[in-house]
């Protein structure tokens, strides 16, 4: 687990990017691109549901009947972690 402070995502975090028409990639803004910590989870359509693969400890993996409801599954989630000092030590590392 990563220290830093506790803090809830909001609608205006999270940015979502297709990958497929039937893939999405979910991004925490407050976080940069180039840092890995960015990428919160994934939503992949299959049969018709969205199955939201989350990453918080340990990963979730939970099932909506619609794209909006697994999007809005990544919004107040009680397990994000920033920590801005942390963040920016990480990214400087992973360049």
């Amino acid at each position: 687990m990563i220290a830093g402070r506790l803090q809830t995502r909001t609608s205006e975090d999270i940015e979502v990017r297709a990958l497929s028409g039937c893939q999405w990639r979910v991004i925490d803004r407050r976080i940069a691109r180039n840092n890995a910590l960015s990428l919160v989870g994934f939503i992949n359509k299959n049969h018709g549901h969205y199955e939201v693969m989350e990453f918080l400890d340990p990963v979730e993996r939970t099932v909506f009947p619609s794209l909006e409801g697994a999007i809005s599954s990544f919004v107040n989630s009680p397990s994000t972690i920033i920590d801005r000092s942390l963040s920016e030590k990480t990214t400087r590392t992973l360049i």
